[in-house]
């Protein structure tokens, strides 16, 4: 299964117009149920963190698909000072986040709904927002100004390098539940983003919307701003941030220079070409952040970046999973295990090492974490083993017991000596094979089905 990231593109044609293959509401619910389905059979069994994240995922995409999905959520994350307030008033026309650069301001976040508010409101409280920190944007006085960003959710978000630790834990919190992130740095301390290339890289592999924004561009000469926005891309490549896009923004006066030619990718650096993502030409809003709205727009009209940033946060989360599974479970004959035991001879030791051996056979070639699993399900009733076998053996000489004449006779007609131990001997290996059922095939096969079942799902996507 292989990952397709889909990324933020400045295509103004595309509107609600989708490529082949993009998630759909159907297709993401899908697989919420797969990961569900997985987590059913082979939860027991996968290590505790990797599966604390997976039914985290399946917990978020479930709640998400029952709430508004004409709303997009937008969050503007980034450090002290990097000028984010200064941003969402510049979106919103509205001082309502309270702006600082000394200390960080934002202890909650601030929410602006542009367009109709109904859906919105179970979304913010899922969020958390609290309604004295909501508003709303967009009015008859705007005209068409707004209509590329009706649905849009705009988040204020508190410092990530907050020195309060609740400020930084609630930023934590809703990066998890947010559908798009934009990264707001600025001239002074972009390059610190190399102490944030994994925190940032985390954020962008686990949703479909990540932008970084360079703010405070006003600041910079008109010739200094590429020079400035190269070396930010090359850090953000060199992070492992080649699909993510940049913008130059600001949030009190104009882009310095002439709008920059697009550039349509951003997998492989090219110095002829400007490092910015968009120009932000024949865009409304106020005109330090066109080029950031026109890399939203799009996902928002068209209603995409939601089920982009569930599906991709799913997949990321399916294919981490699917790493613990590998080829068929193999199949092994029950008469490897009782033949194993009848050599033991009642030593404990010996049960113990032919309840090994068949879950070595049992789990040839599958992953670690199965291997374990069937060998821990193997060797769990050992202990028991050997007086199990012991009432086994007293069941067998239990019955030859009323057989007493067919030894008799055995003695003087040949053959039937050795044919009554023949089946002794049978006896024996059924009586064997029925606690080799009970105290490892059985616990084993509880495995191997939940490995099978978990690996069928995962195989349907």
């Amino acid at each position: 299964m292989s990952r397709k990231t889909a990324r933020l593109t400045p295509d103004r044609a595309g509107g609600a117009q989708r490529a082949d293959g993009a998630p759909t509401p159907s297709s993401v619910h899908a697989k919420v149920d797969t990961l569900r389905a997985v987590l059913d059979v082979a939860g027991p069994y996968l290590p505790a963190d990797r599966l604390a994240i997976a039914r985290a995922a399946a917990a978020r995409a479930s709640a998400r698909l029952e709430l508004s999905l004409s709303h997009t959520t937008v969050a503007l994350a980034g450090t002290t000072g990097s000028g984010k307030s200064s941003m969402f008033n510049a979106f919103t026309s509205l001082d309502r986040s309270p702006v600082g650069v000394l200390r960080p301001t934002t202890a909650e976040a601030y929410a602006c709904v542009w367009g109709d508010r109904d859906g919105g409101e179970a979304l913010l409280d899922w969020l958390g927002v609290q309604p004295r920190r909501r508003f709303t944007r967009e009015s008859a006085l705007d005209g068409d100004d707004e209509v590329g960003l009706r649905g849009m959710v705009l988040l204020d978000l508190p410092d990530v390098d907050s020195i309060q630790p609740a400020h930084r834990a609630e930023v934590d919190r809703l990066l998890e539940l947010v559908d798009v992130v934009v990264w707001v740095t600025d001239p002074q301390k972009y390059s610190d983003l190399v102490v944030h290339d994994g925190y940032l890289r985390r954020l962008a592999t686990s949703r479909g919307g990540f932008v970084v924004a360079l703010n405070q561009t006003d600041r910079l000469l008109p010739a200094n701003l590429p020079q400035v926005a190269g070396d930010l891309r090359r850090l953000l490549d060199e992070g492992g941030l080649t699909d993510v896009p940049l913008v130059a923004t600001s949030a009190t006066d104009e882009v310095p220079g002439p709008p920059a030619r697009p550039r349509s990718t951003f997998r492989k650096p090219d110095p002829s070409k400007s490092p910015l993502a968009a120009t932000g030409a024949g865009i409304a809003g106020f005109a330090g952040i066109r080029q950031l709205r026109e890399m939203l727009e799009p996902s928002v009209v068209g209603r995409r970046a939601v089920l982009e940033r569930l599906d991709t946060d799913l997949v990321v989360v399916l294919e981490d999973l699917a790493e613990l599974f590998g080829g068929p479970a193999p199949m092994v004959s029950p008469s490897v295990l009782a033949d194993g035991f009848h050599r033991a001879k009642g030593s404990k030791d010996r049960l113990v090492e032919a309840a090994e051996q068949y879950a070595e056979h049992a789990a040839y070639g599958l992953p670690k974490v199965w291997f374990e699993a069937i060998s821990e399900a193997a060797t769990l009733r050992a202990a028991e083993l050997p007086a199990a076998l012991e009432r086994a053996s007293e069941r067998v000489n239990a019955f030859d017991k009323g057989g007493g004449w067919r030894r008799a006779v055995g003695a003087v007609v040949p053959g039937l000596g050795r044919k009554a131990q023949d089946e002794k001997d049978r006896r024996t290996k059924a009586e064997y094979a029925r606690v080799a059922e009970s105290y490892v095939m059985a616990p084993v096969r509880d495995v191997v089905t939940a490995y099978s079942a978990a690996r069928a799902a995962l195989m349907d996507l």
